[in-house]
């Protein structure tokens, strides 16, 4: 009986143990889980923003004011170059 009563001991010991360190891991992921969803929010709030900031510098009006602006005129055939790859 002495025998079986170490045993027994041993073995919720090492159960003890197995379930401390499960649940530190666990604690751990969903730490890190955290962390993720966090920086998921950040980063949709930058494409967001990006997305909103290339919809007003495609708008057409902004685009022709610029070109105005810098003079720029729209490409001809006159000065149109092809360029052809070697192989």
């Amino acid at each position: 009986m002495n025998k079986l009563n170490a045993l027994l001991l041993v073995a919720v010991f090492a159960t003890g143990i197995a379930v401390v360190t499960v649940q530190n891991q666990s604690r751990l992921h969903f730490i890190a889980l955290d962390k993720a969803q966090k920086q998921q929010i950040k980063l949709d709030q930058d494409y967001a923003r990006l997305k909103l900031e290339q919809a007003r510098l495609a708008n057409h009006k902004l685009i022709k004011v610029a070109a105005e602006k810098q003079n720029l005129q729209p490409p001809t055939s006159r000065n149109t170059v092809m360029v052809e790859r070697r192989k």
